[in-house]
């Protein structure tokens, strides 16, 4: 028998959903002035050995970030789409890819702090912080599901 979704996951959905909508659009859109304002990349960078400084945004590798935010925008149209679902069979999958996504996207952070070669920005932390609590609800998400 398909067991209905919870309301918990419901709202689970539908927060992933707008903040993955507005944080993908973001960057896919404007990548480099989203990691400047956010102080993931500094607004100025100086030249070694000389007076002169360049925008930090020259170091974006744009194409990267569109492509996280297409990614994040991929996630958010699934989270609709669970959102919009009643059972548990049309939601399994997204809740086991949004999950993993998490998880990934955690361990991509807690390495940057050790291999970025400097101190990460706040707002690392701040996006380690909502991918752990967003791991957390898809993964108890899951559990129930499971029991």
């Amino acid at each position: 028998m398909d067991k209905p979704i919870s309301s918990t996951l419901r709202t689970t959905f539908l927060v992933h959903w707008i903040f993955g909508g507005v944080l993908g659009v973001a960057l896919f859109l404007a990548p480099g002035r989203l990691l400047t304002l956010l102080g993931w990349v500094d607004q100025w960078v100086q030249l070694p050995q000389s007076d002169q400084s360049i925008p930090g945004t020259t170091f974006v590798d744009a194409v990267i970030v569109r492509s996280l935010g297409a990614a994040l925008l991929g996630l958010a149209f699934a989270s609709f789409l669970g959102w919009r679902a009643r059972k548990w069979d049309a939601v399994a999958l997204i809740v086991q890819s949004e999950l993993v996504y998490c998880i990934l996207g955690l361990l991509a952070l807690i390495s940057g702090i050790f291999l970025m070669g400097r101190p990460m920005p706040a707002v690392g932390y701040v996006l380690m912080l909502i991918l752990a609590v967003f791991a957390i609800a898809w993964g108890l998400s899951l559990r129930r599901a499971n029991s």
